[in-house]
């Protein structure tokens, strides 16, 4: 059994914006809400604490915005998001609300990312109508390091990340930005990062980062990163398959791993060549839950034929390495 080429996937995206306390992820969502573009856009907020109010701030640039209750949304206030997602998911198809092509979820500023996109991919009234999106991550120009060394929240929402987006970049000096980048690359060494200033930010299109062909030279970067290690025991490694995989064997293999271990490996990544199919099958798994797989038009040039990037927390290479050998033992 092969993984099935996908179709064009018309379900939903679901965005999320995260970042610690005060890196200013409701300035950055209000001006992305700015754009034309984005338009058509649902936007759900979560605020811990007693009083909303960033969900104000945005509705000036967005009318189809909803707080969330009081609390986390790694915690508690999870199953509100699923509720709200599915409520907003009939009220389109009821006509009800005015259609929308996305949903960017903005966190609160200790959110772990995690459980909101295992509850996009795994909650059965979910998964018919909406796909995971992209997480991206604001990170304080000024006081980002310090959150990332102190705070085991700050360096999880840059480990999930897909984009870091560093603010404030016009208030330091550029030894600085490099010095936080290397910071960045510690906890999370394949992440794109951009910086954002007052008066110049990223666009949409740079921050949500789609398409085949981008999303091959991102998969085709992370293999050449730098393996990165946290002093809260998050670790970036990469692990080389080097020959092709039978699909229910790996399958099989990476099921028990994160069964065992899902609790270790926050997010795995890679590109595998599966026997009876010369593209490349796309892995990508957060913590217990696995995407279902894709296909990439072709390989990426330079890209070695089978690897594995984790970011994980308290698991080393030599573990994962050591178990390899069971996806080949039933072959000659």
């Amino acid at each position: 059994m092969q993984p099935a080429a996908p179709a064009h996937d018309a379900r939903i995206p679901v965005h999320v914006l995260t970042g610690f306390l005060g890196s200013g992820k409701t300035t950055f969502l209000r001006h992305l809400l700015e754009e034309p573009d984005l338009a058509d856009t649902a936007v759900i907020i979560n605020e811990f604490g007693e009083i909303g109010l960033d969900h104000l701030l945005v509705r000036e640039v967005a009318e189809d915005v909803v707080l969330l209750s009081s609390g986390c949304l790694c915690c508690g206030v999870r199953d509100d998001l699923v509720s709200t997602l599915s409520e907003l998911l009939e009220m389109a198809r009821q006509d009800s609300v005015t259609p929308f092509r996305r949903v960017v979820v903005e966190t609160s500023g200790l959110a772990d990312p995690a459980p909101i996109i295992q509850a996009v991919m795994s909650a059965p009234e979910l998964i018919g109508g909406y796909r995971s999106g992209s997480i991206i991550t604001t990170v304080d120009g000024v006081s980002g390091a310090n959150s990332i060394r102190n705070f085991a929240e700050a360096a999880q929402q840059v480990a999930l990340a897909d984009c870091v987006v560093i603010t404030k970049s016009d208030l330091v000096e550029s030894w600085q930005l490099d010095a936080l980048e290397l910071d960045l690359a510690k906890v999370n060494s394949s992440v794109r990062s951009l910086t954002s200033s007052r008066d110049a930010m990223p666009s949409a299109d740079q921050v949500l980062h789609h398409g085949d062909d981008r999303k091959s030279h991102r998969f085709a970067a992370s293999h050449m990163s730098v393996p990165g290690v946290h002093s809260h025991g998050i670790k970036t490694f990469t692990v080389s398959v080097g020959r092709e995989v039978e699909w229910p064997a790996f399958v099989e293999w990476l099921e028990l791993l994160l069964a065992a271990r899902g609790q270790s490996i926050l997010r795995v990544k890679g590109m595998l060549s599966v026997t009876g199919d010369e593209r490349p099958v796309v892995i990508h798994g957060v913590q217990h839950v696995v995407y279902p797989p894709e296909y990439l038009p072709r390989w990426p040039d330079a890209s070695p034929r089978g690897w594995l990037v984790f970011i994980a927390r308290n698991l080393t290479r030599s573990a994962i390495e050591n178990s390899l050998p069971s996806i080949f033992a039933a072959r000659p």
